[in-house]
């Protein structure tokens, strides 16, 4: 997987958790609280600029009440054929 397509995921991630969290109301600072993490790690990975490790991931996903969905990337439902649509395969960069 090259870097533009690693990019493009942390700025989908990063995304998909900032709305979460402003459809829940909830503020970075109270995010922040509820997490452990610092104000400044939550403003830095929703602005694209700072990968979460696996524990702060997984904190937010609890936190913002969604799931770390894993699929597989032949799978069949709807999760799957909507990140074939957005994500490629290493083996499909030119």
């Amino acid at each position: 997987m090259n870097n533009k397509v690693l990019l493009e995921a942390r700025v989908l991630i990063s995304g998909f958790l900032k709305s979460r969290r402003e459809e829940l109301g909830m503020t970075q600072e109270e995010l922040a609280v509820l997490s452990g993490m610092g104000i400044a790690t939550i403003k830095r990975f929703e602005s694209g600029r700072f990968w979460l490790n696996l524990k702060q991931y997984l904190l937010l996903c609890h936190y913002l009440r969604c799931y770390p969905f894993l699929a597989e990337m032949e799978g069949k439902d709807e999760f799957a054929k909507m990140m074939r649509e957005r994500w490629r395969r290493p083996s499909d960069e030119q």
